[in-house]
């Protein structure tokens, strides 16, 4: 094989490799945590993967939190969220991720949807 070719096979090659890696950081599994917009106050988050914390933090309403998912997290990987407004409120959700995107959805009530609320919905409060 001549030079020329060579150097275009590994040309080629670079940009499928480069490629694929695009590919998986793009769509690699993590979870979006939305807040709702028509809430009053911000809520305090904690973020545990295999029941260690792993983030903490403060979420505002409107705002959307990414949180990253090991790639091979095993068959017993388990993530789970607590949630609280002071001492008034709390919620917590746990589940096993998937290889996706999973959008999590908390209303002003603190309780953790997978779906989002209706358009137009108005809480009462």
């Amino acid at each position: 094989m001549d030079k020329a070719r060579k150097q275009r096979l590994l040309g080629v090659l670079a940009l499928v490799v480069l490629f694929g890696a695009y590919v998986g950081w793009s769509e690699r599994p993590r979870i979006l945590l939305h807040y709702s917009s028509q809430a009053s106050a911000p809520i305090a988050y904690s973020y545990k993967e295999q029941g260690v914390e792993t983030f903490s933090g403060e979420i505002r309403p409107g705002q959307v939190r990414e949180f990253p998912v090991k790639l091979f997290g095993g068959s017993d990987y388990r993530i789970a969220f607590s949630f609280h407004r002071g001492e008034e409120k709390y919620a917590s959700f746990s589940t096993k991720p998937g290889w996706g995107t999973l959008d999590l959805y908390v209303d002003t009530e603190l309780s953790v949807s997978t779906q989002p609320p209706p358009e137009g919905l108005i809480q009462q409060q």
